[in-house]
């Protein structure tokens, strides 16, 4: 889709950015101490565009991760037919360093997260119809019961209701949607292919880690050899500046290159959205199914007459209930017809989003690698210096 023909959004209008990420204490009940809120700053460019939306030309909002998670829920049942952004996740994963902290409160987890909310956002508002939602605009304002909006009801029966059926839709539909199928099995490919990578970095960043630590030992032993003879002590002692820069550089590299793996971890958080995408199509399918077949068998004919004879009364029935099932059916394909279009419509947004950010991420990666040999070469390049200058 050319940007040209692409729907106004409403971060066409507006910049949001989560400007800080506060901590906080809780209450003496409550069984964490801490907790973090996320302060969200909305700027509209114009006022007059503001208002026809119901929005302030500015407004701060601090919202907690189970807020968002709320968020989230309510846009995938509200649109089942878009791929819906995912959240970042919310303990570390892949983590190089086994011994890393992993509390959620850690400041570069938070900072992290911060930046995967904001993602989250930008990418919600960049929508031209999840970001003009009435309940994600009373969220980025200031509004304190956003989440009346939110609120669905008999949520337990409509998540039974769901896996049954999805789990009868996969194991009795016999004529599914050949590009659902490949979308399933594309995100599965891509889940695996992303899970593997991330699997892989982490070894090696931990292996990495290990041997540029070990850095930190051959640059106290220069040192104290500098100490020992006066003769080579300059030449020695810049050797041991070196090796324990490399020691010291590694730790900052890798949390730098953490920021370009989280940008992975939101795509393979993607493919949970695809999952949930295409069971949203299954069910929809199964239930049109279902009704073609009882149309087939003729279940909805002759009940009445069947237990009691045949009366004018319950030809009446038979006729009235004939058409109420016809009138479902009807529905059911129209919702069907529209889902499927809509739903593939923001599918291939969605893929040509993908394909410009893997390709941004896979760029970032070649760029963060390339800087860091550079400096890791020139650090040699001193190191073979220092030692030639020894006579």
């Amino acid at each position: 889709m050319d940007n040209s023909t692409k729907p106004e959004s409403l971060l066409d209008h507006a910049s949001i950015s989560i400007t800080e990420a506060d901590k906080r204490m809780n209450s003496a009940l409550s069984l964490k101490e801490y907790y973090t809120v996320y302060i969200i700053e909305t700027k509209i460019d114009s006022e007059t565009w503001a208002e026809t939306k119901g929005m302030q030309k500015l407004s701060l909002a601090t919202r907690r991760y189970t807020e968002f998670v709320t968020l989230h829920n309510h846009l995938g049942d509200k649109y089942p037919w878009v791929v819906i952004p995912p959240l970042p996740e919310k303990k570390q994963s892949f983590m190089w360093n086994s011994e890393a902290v992993s509390d959620t409160m850690d400041p570069d987890f938070v900072d992290r997260r911060r930046a995967g909310l904001e993602s989250f956002l930008k990418r919600i508002a960049g929508h031209s119809e999840i970001g003009y939602d009435e309940c994600f605009l009373k969220f980025l304002g200031e509004c304190d019961n956003w989440m009346d909006l939110s609120k669905s009801h008999n949520n337990i029966l409509k998540d039974t209701e769901l896996t049954i059926k999805t789990m009868n839709a996969s194991l009795r539909s016999r004529n599914s949607d050949k590009r659902f199928e490949a979308i399933k099995t594309y995100s599965n490919k891509l889940q695996g292919s992303i899970n593997k990578i991330l699997t892989y970095r982490a070894k090696q960043a931990e292996r990495l880690y290990n041997v540029d630590m070990i850095h930190l030992h051959y640059g106290r032993i220069f040192s104290e050899l500098s100490a020992v003879d006066n003769d080579i002590g300059d030449a020695v002692q810049r050797t041991g500046h070196y090796m324990d820069s490399i020691a010291s550089a590694i730790s900052p590299a890798l949390e730098d290159e953490e920021v370009i793996m989280d940008q992975l971890k939101e795509y393979l958080a993607f493919t949970n959205s695809l999952h949930t995408f295409v069971k949203n199509h299954d069910l929809l399918h199964y239930n049109l199914n279902h009704l073609n077949n009882m149309s087939n068998n003729k279940e909805t004919s002759g009940i009445m007459s069947r237990l009691f004879g045949y009366t004018a009364a319950t030809a009446d029935r038979d006729t009235a209930a004939i058409e109420a099932f016809e009138n479902k059916k009807l529905e059911a394909k129209a919702n069907y017809s529209e889902f499927v279009d809509k739903s593939l419509e923001n599918y291939k947004e969605f893929e040509r989003q993908k394909d410009l950010d893997l390709m941004n991420i896979l760029k970032d990666y070649v760029a963060f690698q390339t800087k860091y040999a550079q400096k890791g070469l020139q650090t040699w390049k001193n190191i073979l210096h220092s030692i030639q200058s020894i006579e």
